[in-house]
This record gives C-alpha cells, structure tokens and sequence, in this order.
C-alpha cells in the first residue's frame, strides 16, 4: 500500500490540493476531465490521489 502523506490523507478535495499546488480550483476541476489525471468522483465531490497527480503534473511538465 502506498504511504500516506504528512497530513494522514491519500485523497485530496479540490480545494486542499489546489492550496497544495497553487493551481485554481476551477483548473483543478477542468482537469478532473483530462484522460488519465487521477481524480475520481464521490457523489458530487471530485477527490484527487496526491502522489499520482503530482507525479501526473510532474510528467506532463517534463514532456511541455
């Protein structure tokens, strides 16, 4: 199982992970419907998987 980060959460809502990223919450929510970004819907929260978003934003930057 992968480790969980310092806060003890493995899932992320928008706006944590935007005030962990300085991304937007809208363009966070935007790429909620980009093919492959680890995001996935709980009702209607969308909830991100931190290591593999980071590592996902890490990939795309790196092929830019």
């Amino acid at each position: 199982m992968e480790e969980m980060t310092e806060t003890g959460k493995i899932l992320l809502s928008v706006q944590e992970f935007s005030e962990i990223t300085g991304l937007g919450e809208k363009s966070i929510r935007r790429l909620s419907h980009v093919q492959g970004f680890p995001a996935i819907r709980i009702g209607h929260r969308i909830m991100i998987h931190k290591q593999s978003a980071e590592d996902w934003l890490a990939d795309c930057a790196a092929h830019q």
